[in-house]
């Protein structure tokens, strides 16, 4: 059943892919850099036909540098407004009493910087689509440089739904309520692979995301990726027209839609939460910090 609100997100996992999708499944960890597929790539993949007319118009972009510093700009911003925003305590130190091993810390520490940098791109290439349902977004005839992102390497161990502990799936589930997800985000089912940083991690994130000012950074996070959009090197025209007109189902392309307007704002905060995870891996904003997390009243006014 295709998605609607309020049901579970169907998608294509890797292991599923076949044909031209297992192809374009390569293609998309290639040329950004990552060693496996978004949430949003699996379930456009739903609609075969859609996902490789996307990734027809993603290509011309993913090749330019400047849509990788687009996106970096992204990630700076969500950086910025959650460590000045919010004290985030050290969440290695809370995590049990005697902490994380060295290895283990070194391991999230990678994982969070790899979701900081791939997240943002995510979210620049569903603000583009979106707009792009009705009309051409980027700017012709511009010089670019070729892309050179980084390639992480190691494709993270998640921790599925159906595999997870009670405890972690209690998390999941409140982490679906909290967000109004249909599905847990590849970011926390990494990071459950350490159940004991999972347990202390999200009730500080929970905290954070009922605040005022989070939903006010979230939304300044959609606007600034809505507007970066049109600052594209090269144009993305994939107009829900022109896809009627090539063939594709109409309930289809309202369900893609529905799908892009999804995931234009989960990433939106999903950039802030891995920003979250990255300061408390960091150390937090102070070196001590109490337990709870609160708004800096200056922020707050």
């Amino acid at each position: 059943m295709p998605w609607r609100k309020g049901n579970k997100l169907k998608v294509v996992r890797e292991a599923e892919a076949e044909g031209r999708t297992a192809d374009i499944y390569r293609e998309i960890k290639s040329a950004l850099g990552v060693p496996h597929v978004n949430v949003v790539f699996q379930a456009y993949a739903v609609y075969p036909e859609f996902l490789a007319r996307f990734w027809e118009a993603c290509r011309p972009l993913v090749a330019t540098q400047e849509f990788f510093d687009l996106a970096e700009r992204i990630g700076a911003e969500a950086y910025t407004r959650m460590h000045n925003y919010f004290a985030v305590p050290d969440l290695c130190s809370g995590v049990a009493r005697e902490g994380l091993s060295a290895d283990a810390r070194q391991d999230l520490t990678s994982i969070a910087e790899l979701f900081h940098y791939n997240n943002p791109l995510l979210l620049l290439l569903v603000s583009a689509q979106m707009q792009a349902f009705e009309t051409s977004v980027g700017r012709s005839g511009q010089a670019t440089q070729p892309a050179d992102p980084p390639v992480f390497s190691g494709t993270p161990a998640l921790i599925e739904e159906d595999e997870a502990a009670p405890a972690i799936r209690r998390i999941y589930d409140d982490i679906k309520r909290t967000f109004g997800l249909p599905i847990v985000n590849t970011d926390y089912r990494a990071f459950a692979r350490w159940p004991d940083f999972l347990e202390t991690y999200w009730p500080v994130l929970k905290n954070i995301a009922q605040s005022p000012v989070y939903q006010e950074s979230q939304q300044g996070i959609h606007e600034s990726a809505w507007n970066l959009a049109r600052e594209l090197p090269v144009p993305f025209d994939l107009s829900a027209s022109k896809l009627i007109d090539d063939g594709m189902d109409d309930d289809h392309v309202s369900d893609v839609f529905r799908i892009t307007e999804l995931f234009v704002h989960v990433l939106s905060g999903l950039v802030l939460n891995v920003a979250v995870a990255k300061i408390g891996l960091e150390g937090g904003t102070q070196r001590t910090q109490p337990a709870s997390i609160e708004v800096r009243p200056e922020q707050a006014a």
